[in-house]
């Protein structure tokens, strides 16, 4: 006699379970079905041992799933990184619902793409495209040679990206507060092209509320040393608290310091919070700056984006800038870095004056290949561009250098 297995959700109502089971793989899910069994590839438990060589490539852990490397056959043929949830937790049960009811977050570049999924009994498991070069979090703290090392420019643009992804969550129909924003949740493609992931302790805000009643009461949830203090002490989960937890994350890619490091408490006798705030009242933003960094790094970009980091960190949520203001802004800083790169003229008061606003300007000038230094294609000799609304530019043209050799005249 067959041994009985744990019940599956989606044949406790059928005496003969495998009987089922072998009907279910042929069978669409039903209108009664969650939407996002319709949107998502249902994995077999068998498809899953086979890509992962038995669950045998395991790349991650943590404390309610553990996440392995898996290749994917047939229609999709890919490598692919596996959820595995644990199956004794209810916690474990609702992270899985939580990572499976935002169905539409897939949908933009800066957001780690949801391939399937597989339910097979009391087990769950989610299926997410792979990322060759891991979490923001392993790159800024590997104890690899200087070869690894992530260059001031491409930590910048690492965070312009993981910004996107912040904002697009945010002006979704519904809201989402991702709620753990932190450099392990910030994945990198083949291309250093960064991801926003993990969406287990992610809420929805209905959008016809207005900003200031844009908020969840909830349980305070999230890691240590991201939270914003303004959830800590009243409960109220809002999109600011993302930004102060992008906040830490800016401090930390421009430092390589966690914001729960004790050093600091030892030699400063202040928290790393307040030690990197401090720095900035202080005028001191080169002693956050991570050491190990050899590319040189224009002192007026680097105020500026201290600047943005001290903004998103401050402990009144209504202080905080919009993940939009953000990302405008580290474009323009990026822009900035790059001028300083190519040794080509920038004057700060013209990124204070543009950042705040929309003027419209517009330029007409040849492009040098010989300066440029974006991975982009090559533009021809001579060739011109138009650029209207500079802050709202594509990545393109926000990473042509060249685009600026008369800033003093440009704004219109």
């Amino acid at each position: 006699m067959v041994a009985s297995k744990s019940p599956d959700p989606y044949s406790a109502k059928h005496p003969f379970p495998s009987f089922f089971s072998f009907w279910r793989k042929a069978k669409k899910p039903n209108e009664d079905s969650p939407p996002w069994t319709r949107l998502y590839r249902r994995f077999t438990l068998k498809e899953l041992r086979l890509a992962t060589d038995n669950f045998g490539l395991k790349i991650g852990q943590d404390g309610h799933y553990s996440v392995y490397k898996g290749f994917i056959n047939g229609g999709f043929n890919e490598t692919v990184a596996i959820k595995m949830y644990d199956n004794n937790s209810l916690i474990s049960h609702g992270y899985f619902l939580s990572e499976m009811e935002l169905p539409w977050k897939r949908d933009h570049p800066n957001v780690l793409s949801l391939i399937g999924y597989c339910i097979q009994g009391s087990h769950r498991y989610t299926v997410f495209e792979y990322m060759p070069n891991g979490t923001l979090h392993g790159q800024l703290h590997s104890k690899n040679d200087s070869k690894t090392l992530l260059s001031w420019k491409k930590r910048l643009e690492i965070c312009i990206g993981a910004a996107r992804g912040i904002e697009f969550l945010h002006s979704g129909n519904p809201l989402i507060i991702h709620r753990d924003i932190k450099p392990s949740n910030i994945l990198l493609d083949n291309n250093w092209f960064a991801k926003i992931s993990d969406f287990n302790l992610s809420k929805m805000v209905p959008t016809r509320l207005s900003d200031s009643d844009s908020h969840v009461s909830t349980v305070i949830c999230g890691t240590l040393g991201y939270i914003d203090p303004e959830y800590i002490v009243s409960g109220l989960l809002t999109l600011k608290s993302d930004v102060y937890s992008f906040g830490v994350v800016l401090f930390e890619v421009l430092s390589a310091r966690k914001p729960m490091e004790r050093r600091i408490l030892e030699e400063q006798g202040i928290n790393v919070m307040q030690w990197w705030r401090q720095c900035v009242e202080d005028d001191r933003v080169g002693e956050i700056m991570d050491p190990r960094m050899k590319v040189e790094v224009a002192p007026d970009c680097l105020k500026a984006y201290a600047d943005i980091a001290y903004k998103c960190s401050n402990e009144r949520g209504s202080e905080r800038p919009s993940m939009a203001d953000v990302v405008k802004r580290l474009e323009l800083i990026l822009l900035f870095q790059e001028c300083f790169e190519a040794d080509l003229p920038f004057s700060p008061s013209w990124l204070a004056s543009i950042a705040p606003s929309q003027r419209r300007m517009s330029l007409c000038l040849g492009l040098s290949s010989k300066t440029r230094t974006s991975p982009y294609p090559i533009t021809t000799p001579k060739s011109f561009f138009v650029i209207e609304k500079f802050q709202y530019c594509s990545p393109k043209m926000v990473h042509l250098p060249t685009i600026i050799s008369e800033l003093s005249h440009l704004v219109v």
